[in-house]
């Protein structure tokens, strides 16, 4: 490579390009991030993360910052209102039970993206290029050549990477580039998000629910409009939709008269009110036939895009990230074959399936919920209240993920039982491993041990297994960190035993898992390392 070449070229300065940098950046990993905005995003997009996405961000010390702009605790509800001084009822918030180190936080995604290049001033290997856009690119046998114009000069540079992870979303370049074709219905509905100001903090419903559905009234005869909460205080995002395929509407409103139709929804004719910004968006599901060509990867929206009915868009990204980069980082380093990378593809698309099917079932849902808060039979809006605990809680959904293939190796035995609103923890390969305090404080997680490295999780009485750690980490070049474990709680479900060994991967997911000794533990630890990584 050239002296200004990089290993690896990020197409997409959002959350999941801005995330990816920030992920190799940690393993040591040398990034360039070419984005053609002028700087972060100034409308809130996404709002919301889960706890898998949070744990992550602990790990990589951008949640404090992060939570710090979120909406406080508890505030995952809904509440259907008629004007802002009458609230008709609220759903549920989804309790939190210590399932993992971090519970969710009802955030906009230009506070991520705030944080995160924030967190990227401290690490030199990831440059982020505003003003920059991808115009073209190439691929062969080496990896990719991928040509950039700053958008206000009109300079060209030509750079060579070996891998290139498309962040771009709907915009596609690097799906373009790899000639990956995406599956499903490219659109469902045409959207129109109005960001604007005005001071509800004296609302108590507006402070503590993450979204509102406003009720017609006397004063206002039209669609009922939803609203989401930003910030709890003084900034709001209103959603409408404005057509099928095209724009459906007359004329668009000016903002003047979109004031005027606020001040009515809400029943405050002399509100203070301004117009931040607008913004067009396809609702759509689709998902890329393949995340993975040659040296192209696709990420967050660029692989997948679905409704945002259930906040599953952002926090898949972010769950892609935290799968790919170690295994980048590991074929850079010689640590694995280019073979390792085919898992990415493997293990994500069909979650990306999954958690796109399970927002179409949220969309419906939430469209029967808003039928209810305008039919103004209150026994209906106390049902589809109660039942919107199945678009909110989704611990189960977010924590229980499984890959079936990939880096990993099956041991046929039984799932725990699955359902979207309740988590069961399992030290199954193909899963997350199972969280618990490894400090009284409360400070250090069973997730913490996960990050850089493999490591073998052993039972308390698996001596053998320790010792064979060490000799398959020398002999193969490739640190592995043993972490043994003491009484476990059942509950956890951590099936190896006391005699056994789990092998987990950067990313915290079981990789291996044997619950009994063996009469050669090297033999046995280094074969299924060999087939983990390729």
């Amino acid at each position: 490579m050239a002296s200004d070449d990089v290993p690896v070229t990020i197409v997409g300065g959002g959350p999941v390009g801005l995330s990816m940098a920030l992920a190799l950046a940690r393993l040591g990993v040398t990034s360039r991030v070419l984005e053609q905005r002028e700087t972060t995003t100034d409308h809130p997009k996404a709002r919301g993360l889960f706890p898998r996405a949070l744990e992550i961000f602990r790990q990589w010390s951008v949640e404090a910052p992060i939570r710090a702009r979120g909406l406080p605790p508890g505030s995952d509800s809904f509440a259907v209102l008629d004007g802002l001084e009458r609230e008709l009822g609220r759903s549920p918030p989804e309790p939190f039970a210590d399932q993992g180190p971090s519970r969710k936080s009802l955030v906009a995604q230009d506070a991520v993206e705030e944080a995160l290049v924030a967190r990227l001033a401290d690490y030199p290997q990831a440059q982020v290029l505003w003003n920059t856009r991808a115009v073209s690119g190439e691929i062969d046998a080496g990896g990719a050549t991928v040509t950039a114009e700053d958008v206000k000069t009109g300079e060209t540079r030509v750079w060579r990477s070996a891998h290139v992870i498309g962040a771009d979303g709907g915009a596609g370049f690097a799906a373009r580039m790899a000639g990956i074709a995406y599956e499903g219905p490219p659109q469902l509905a045409l959207m129109l998000n109005t960001y604007f100001r005005a001071d509800l903090s004296a609302f108590a419903t507006m402070r503590e629910v993450a979204g509102m559905i406003f009720t017609r009234h006397e004063g206002y005869a039209g669609a009922p409009y939803t609203f989401l909460n930003t910030n709890g205080a003084d900034r709001w995002l209103m959603l409408e939709r404005i057509g099928a395929q095209v724009d459906e509407r007359p004329r668009p409103l000016t903002d003047a008269e979109t004031i005027e139709t606020l001040r009515a929804v809400l029943r405050q004719p002399d509100l203070d009110i301004r117009i931040i910004n607008q913004a067009v968006w396809r609702l759509t599901r689709r998902v890329a036939a393949r995340f993975r060509e040659g040296p192209v990867f696709l990420a967050g929206d660029a692989a997948h895009r679905f409704p945002p009915t259930g906040g599953l868009g952002l926090n898949s990204g972010i769950e892609d990230v935290h799968n790919l980069a170690w295994k980048l980082a590991f074929v850079l380093a010689g640590k694995a074959p280019d073979r390792l990378l085919d898992s990415y593809d493997a293990e994500r698309r069909p979650i990306a399936n999954a958690n796109a099917d399970m927002a179409l079932t949220n969309g419906a849902r939430f469209q029967k919920f808003t039928d209810a808060a305008v039919s103004g039979n209150q026994d209906k809006l106390n049902f589809w209240l109660k039942d919107m605990q199945n678009h909110t809680n989704s611990i189960g959904h977010v924590l229980g993920f499984v890959y079936e293939a990939g880096a990993l190796i099956p041991d046929g035995s039984t799932p725990p039982p699955r359902t979207p609103r309740t988590y069961n923890p399992t030290d199954r390969p193909g899963s997350r491993f199972p969280h618990f305090w490894l400090d009284a404080e409360r400070t250090r997680s069973s997730l913490d041990l996960f990050d850089r490295d493999m490591v073998l999780v052993v039972g308390k009485a698996g001596d053998a297994w320790a010792d064979a750690a060490a000799t398959v980490s020398a002999r193969r070049g490739l640190p592995i960190g043993v972490h043994r474990l003491g009484d476990v709680d059942p509950a956890l479900n951590i099936a190896m035993g006391p005699t056994g060994a789990a092998l987990v991967r950067p990313d915290g997911v079981t990789a291996w898992r044997i619950g009994w000794p063996e009469p050669d533990p090297v033999a046995v630890l280094g074969a299924a390392v060999e087939r983990v990584l390729g």
